[in-house]
């Protein structure tokens, strides 16, 4: 094993935190040998530095938390992020629908609050260009039009 790529791969972890396939690319990039690339994962992973189930659990609470984001952009936001599709599909089998309509009302009402209009058409093509479900999106007009004086 190449101490130099597994210094680089701490190095680059002590910094942020990377999913197994970001920083696989990162050290690529920087020059490095596939087979030595694959040791120092190896290496870093048995040390538990990396930790792909651990990173999703943290952005899957930090998305939730946030309340902005639906399950379907939740999705792409950790698959953007390089994490396996079965261990994203696992994380979010129990995703809360309320946290879901909650993010859905929180933007349909600073959309009406920024834009000053009541066009309900304009909510639900930004709810469904976010990746909102259809359902969600019936929920919450049917709660914007229970507000409405």
């Amino acid at each position: 094993m190449n101490k130099n790529v597994s210094e680089a791969a701490v190095k680059l972890l002590k910094i942020r935190t990377y999913s197994q396939q970001e920083l696989e690319q990162k050290l690529l990039k920087q020059g490095y040998d596939e087979v030595v690339v694959g040791e120092a994962i190896e290496y870093v992973t048995k040390r538990g530095y990396l930790n792909d189930a651990a990173l999703c659990d943290m952005l899957v609470e930090r998305y939730a938390e946030s309340n902005k984001y639906s399950l379907k952009e939740t999705y792409l936001r950790l698959r953007r992020r390089g994490l396996p599709t079965t261990l994203i599909n696992e994380k979010l089998a129990d995703w809360d629908s309320n946290l879901e309509y909650q993010a859905a009302i929180k933007i349909a009402i600073r959309i009406l609050h920024s834009k000053k209009t009541q066009d309900l058409h304009k909510i639900i093509r930004r709810l469904s260009a976010k990746g909102f479900k259809a359902a969600t999106i019936s929920k919450v007009l049917a709660h914007l039009r229970d507000m409405a004086p």
